[in-house]
Formats: C-alpha cells, structure tokens, sequence
C-alpha cells in the first residue's frame, strides 16, 4: 500500500504532462521529471506533519480547488490565465504555503540547488502537484476524512520519506521532518498542534508503540532504519566533525568568549524557542535562535557600542563545503530561522562575522571568511532585511583561540559565522 500511494499519485504526470510542465518552466525535461518526484513525497511529508486542525484547514482548501481538478490533466488550472490574463494557481501555491509555512523557502532552495533549476521552478512544481496529491489521498476526492487520511499518511510515512533522494538528503526539511517522524494519533486524546515540542529521546519509543498497533515486523525495521538516519542527520554532525571531509561547521557559542559544539553527548537537542508573536521554531537548546531572541528583547540598546562590539552569537548549524563559502543544503533552515527572527525585531541591526583557524594562509583564511560572512549577508538580503544588515567582516584567524597544531575538534571551535546586534 505505501508503493500504491505514490504510484497513484505520479501516474497523473504523464510524459506528455512532464513536456507541458518543461515547457510552462522552460527547464531541462528530466530535470523536471526529478523535481515532480521530489515534491510529491516532500508534499505528503508536510501533510503527515500536520495535526488534526491543520489538516482539517487544508481539506476545506482543496476541497474548493479540488472541484477544478481535472483528473485527465494533472496541471488542473495551474497555468491557466483568467480573464484578466493572470495565472489562476493561487489555490496551489497556498495550499503549499499552509502544508509548509516559512520552511518552504528553505526547502525550495535547497532542491533548487539539488536540480540546478530556478527556486521559482521548484514552487511552480510543488504548486501543480499539489492536486495530484490531494486527489491521491482523497480517493479522487471521494473521501475526505481527516482522521483516517491522517493516519494513512502516518502509516506510510518511511515510504515518502525514502523516496526523497538520498544525495539530497531528509536535512532539507531541518525541523519539519523531526517532527513529521514522530508518531501522533491524528485526532486522538493526546494530539498536539504543529509547534509542540518533538524530543528526540521520544522517537524510538512513540515509534515502537505505533509498530505495535500495526503489528508489522517487517515494517518496524524499515522505520527503525529511518529513525537513526534521522538521528544521525539531526546530531550526528556535532559528533563527527574530524571524519567528514565534505563540510565545515560553524560552532555553537554559550557566550561571547566560550565556543563549544553542539553534539549529542552533551545533551543538544531541538526545543521550542518562543517568538514575541506567539509563534515558535525549532532550533537547538542554548543555540544562536534562542540566544538572539532573548537578548533582542532585552535592554540590548543601554549597552555601548564597544559593549556591543564584543558579543557576538555564533551559528551552532551552518555548515559549508570544504574551502568554499556554499551553504550545505541541511543548513538553509538556521538561515530561515534568523531571517524569521530578525522580521520579528524590525529596529534591530546587525553585523555578520566571519572566522577561520590558525592553519593555513592567512590571506586565504581572510578570503574564505570574507566569502562566507558575504554568503550570510547575501541571503538576508534577498529575503529583504538588508537595511538590518550594517556590514559584513571576515576576520580570518585574527581572533582564533586555539593552536594550528591542535587536533581539529579543538580548532574547529575557531571556525564560525556569528552575529553582533548592533544600533
């Protein structure tokens, strides 16, 4: 039954429909036949991951968009034009919006740089497969009960998430998927709503009790599998930093003079930091998000600039490529988290910094520094916060505390992005 959902739902993108969606994009054909493979299971992940209410909201969306749908056409009216010529997808895209909130960002570009096509291509894909999902879980609209969809999606969930390809990795979704993994009973006594807390510790056993009420041997190990490659995606990074050679991590801060990472055997794990909007994101306990949003809503502004000047925040998840200043796909969702923060504090500056290790040439060590805070300020500012970004520095090793000849888990600590709220 997992394949049959999935099945189901691509059997609507026919080649014919893959060429009018290449043609509508003008993107590469196979490159679009990838993307639509990518957003279906993506598009189930995000309804699996939503409580009663929130389904139940989405439902009375689709239900108007569903009546449209033309089930001999998987496009439906999404590049259509209305009379007054304007495309008549807005149906799509805002159901894609609700299934996936402010995360969506992060995820589309981190499947565009997967694809190698256009971030509005990756919306414009997840938005005409939007009906073609709805009808596949709805029977072809014939039955939409929001209890029994959801624990269907529930039940199947290690199908989608498996058919998201592994060179793009269930990173992409940071948070989303943490708590798309988690077992909940969609309308049951102890169902939560999309911002509850997902501890990590909770995920074996919640997982174990919902393997008992199916009663799948077989099925248990495939989700046990899921669930430590989730783990490994989520906390391994902290622990396994001297035997990756693809990425460099910028290491979490407690404070302006202490550098200490993140990992597992310290107890990180992701909690709820609650926003002054009454919102709330995941971010890593005592990590840069709950540190900004509590210091913003102190009395930051009676500091002096030198005060201000000498604390700096630093990034506990972002991660480059080794020698360059490209931001891993896994990483994109801390930089969401920031842009969300500062929209929240719209009088609040701020200056990026850049740092290295001792090893190496200096002048490169200033570049890649240079590069990497650039990277920072780049995306805040296509998100549109580039009158609350005063600057951005590469420091090099100038401030680095650990030796060159250290071992590399000690100089990691000296290779960071941070942030210093400024006036």
């Amino acid at each position: 039954m997992e394949n049959n959902i999935l099945q189901n739902i691509r059997s609507y993108f026919t080649e014919e429909v893959i060429d009018k969606l290449s043609g509508h994009l003008g993107e590469d054909k196979e490159k679009v036949a990838k993307g639509v493979n990518i957003a279906v299971p993506s598009l189930l992940l995000g309804l699996q991951n939503q409580s009663k209410d929130g389904l139940t909201s989405i439902f009375q969306s689709a239900k108007h968009l569903f009546a449209g749908f033309d089930l001999h056409d998987a496009l439906g009216k999404y590049f259509s034009k209305d009379d007054q010529g304007e495309s008549a997808h807005f149906e799509s895209d805002n159901i894609t919006s609700e299934i996936f909130g402010d995360k969506f960002t992060g995820i589309t570009q981190s499947i565009s740089k997967y694809l190698d096509i256009s971030p509005e291509s990756v919306r414009s894909l997840f938005g005409a497969s939007v009906p073609a999902v709805i009808s596949g879980i709805t029977q072809k609209g014939g039955h939409w009960d929001v209890a029994e969809v959801g624990q269907l999606l529930q039940t199947n969930r290690s199908s989608f998430a498996s058919a998201i390809p592994a060179g793009l990795g269930l990173g992409m979704f940071g948070s989303l998927f943490a708590k798309a993994d988690v077992a909940k009973e969609i309308g049951g006594p102890n169902n939560s709503d999309a911002n509850s807390p997902s501890p990590a510790p909770a995920l074996v056993h919640t997982q174990g009790e919902a393997n008992k009420a199916k009663k799948g041997t077989g099925m248990w190990w495939i989700l046990i599998l899921v669930l430590i490659a989730l783990l490994w995606f989520l906390f391994g990074r902290g622990c396994d930093s001297d035997k990756k050679a693809t990425s460099e991590t910028a290491n979490t801060s407690l404070d302006s003079n202490e550098h200490t990472k993140p990992d597992s055997s310290t107890g990180s794990h992701l909690v709820d930091v609650k926003l002054p909007d009454g919102d709330s994101l995941k971010a890593f306990s005592s990590g840069i998000e709950e540190q900004l949003v509590q210091f913003l809503q102190s009395d930051y502004k009676i500091w002096s600039d030198e005060q201000l000047k000498e604390k700096w925040f630093d990034f506990d998840n972002l991660n480059f490529e080794t020698g360059t200043a490209t931001v891993t796909a896994d990483s994109q969702f801390q930089l969401v988290n920031i842009a969300r923060i500062l929209r929240l504090f719209p009088d609040a500056k701020i200056k990026i910094g850049g740092y290295t290790d001792r090893t190496g040439d200096e002048t490169v060590n200033k570049k890649i520094s240079q590069e990497r805070a650039d990277a920072v300020k780049n995306y805040l500012d296509k998100e549109g916060l580039s009158t609350q970004v005063v600057g951005a520095e590469g420091y090099g090793s100038e401030f680095a505390q650990v030796a060159w000849d250290a071992p590399d888990k000690e100089r990691a600590k000296d290779r960071r992005v941070a942030i210093s709220v400024r006036k």
